[in-house]
């Protein structure tokens, strides 16, 4: 049974992770939920130099990983994301296709006419497999790696708006180039059929942060070093190898609802201090959340139903997970955020959304309306075809 967010939590809550690392520990923005559904965690200024774009650069396809992950390390403005079926017997044939068509038109120095006029600026294209398609391959057991609980409010979800065979995320500075992008590679995969698809937008990042429709910065926190990459995103071995887990889960929100509430009200509500992202238990944008920090009266200065507390992931064990969201608006009663994360384990967000889902006070005004995970394939080396691994 779920808790409601006035139910009471004892302050004593205590961490229930004896494996977890200090780097862990420094995740008090919120591993996921409605707070994190704003902004990537941004990698830090350390690795320039390690194939991290600037805005509006061109962003190569090829390599270990797939680009839109974590190049370029700020997120671009703009995506169109496309989750559809497929004839998962054509799949080998369709990710070649795919594979050689992103390169294509990712790489052309003038852009191609139809596609990228004006070039293609920091255009990047990021595909994954469900679990139906990942159990037509070689691999069928990799089905498993992308199979999701049920959540709250996801029993009431239609069967359109729950994983699918294919994602095809298509990011970039420029708006326009997305959906032609988008339409000529879903000419190249057979049997196409779209589940759904979103056009999403970021707000300008300051210092690196973006603030989200209920006005906070988020994505404070994330896994910032080449080390903390291998560690919490990429897969280290087997046919995914270079490969990580997305979780993608669109959010309808209730914005006029949380701005009602008084502005302390809010701020209890995150766990942060509105204007500068401070938390509540002291100190600076990017500094620890302390979660035993007191008042003088013996109040936890980060409420029990804060979200910085519920998503911490002392309480969980999880690990940190690399966010790359959008906002998205289709009407005054449809708008809100589509979440996305990336973690080489899948249960690092399920533990989390669980947990959330029981204590955090921020999902009250939150309305899940299309859940999924993917296998993001390996990158594109040497002569090999995307996806080649799993065949």
């Amino acid at each position: 049974m779920t808790r409601g967010a006035d139910d009471e939590i004892a302050e004593t809550d205590e961490p229930a992770a004896p494996g977890i690392t200090r780097r862990a520990l420094l995740s008090g923005a919120g591993a996921t939920g409605i707070v994190a559904l704003g902004t990537a965690g941004v990698l830090a200024a350390s690795r320039a130099g390690t194939g991290a774009d600037a805005t509006g650069s061109a962003v190569a396809a090829a390599g270990p990983h797939q680009a839109g992950i974590d190049r370029p390390a700020l997120p671009q403005q703009h995506c169109l994301l496309v989750i559809a079926d497929v004839d998962t017997g054509a799949l080998r044939a369709s990710l070649a296709s795919l594979g050689a068509r992103v390169a294509e038109v990712t790489s052309h120095p003038a852009g191609l006419a139809d596609l990228t006029p004006d070039g293609p600026g920091d255009l990047t294209v990021t595909v994954g497999l469900g679990a139906t398609a990942l159990a037509a391959t070689a691999h069928p057991e990799l089905a498993d790696l992308v199979t999701l609980p049920d959540f709250a409010g996801d029993a009431q979800l239609p069967a359109t708006r729950r994983g699918g065979d294919l994602l095809v995320s298509v990011n970039a500075s420029d708006p326009s180039v997305l959906e032609p992008v988008s339409s000529w590679l879903l000419e190249h995969v057979q049997g196409a059929r779209i589940r759904w698809s979103e056009f999403g937008y970021r707000g300008a990042p300051v210092d690196g942060v973006a603030r989200n429709p209920f006005g906070y910065l988020d994505g404070i926190i994330g896994p910032r070093t080449e080390q903390e990459l291998r560690d919490d995103v990429w897969i280290a071995d087997g046919p995914l190898a270079g490969g990580t887990v997305c979780v993608m889960r669109r959010f309808r929100l209730d914005v006029d609802g949380f701005r009602a509430l008084a502005p302390a009200d809010r701020d209890a509500t995150i766990g942060r201090v509105q204007s500068t992202g401070a938390p509540l238990s002291g100190g600076a944008r990017d500094d620890q959340v302390n979660l035993g920090a007191k008042a003088a009266d013996g109040t936890l200065l980060i409420p029990p139903h804060a979200h910085a507390r519920a998503a911490h992931p002392s309480f969980t064990g999880s690990p940190l997970m690399l966010r790359r969201s959008y906002s998205y608006r289709v009407d005054e009663a449809d708008h809100g955020h589509v979440f996305i994360s990336y973690q080489n384990d899948v249960q690092t967000f399920a533990r989390t959304q669980l947990r959330l889902d029981e204590v955090d006070a921020l999902m009250r005004f939150s309305t899940p309306t299309a859940t999924a995970a993917f296998a993001i394939l390996p990158g594109i080396s040497g002569d090999a075809d995307l996806g080649a691994s799993l065949f």
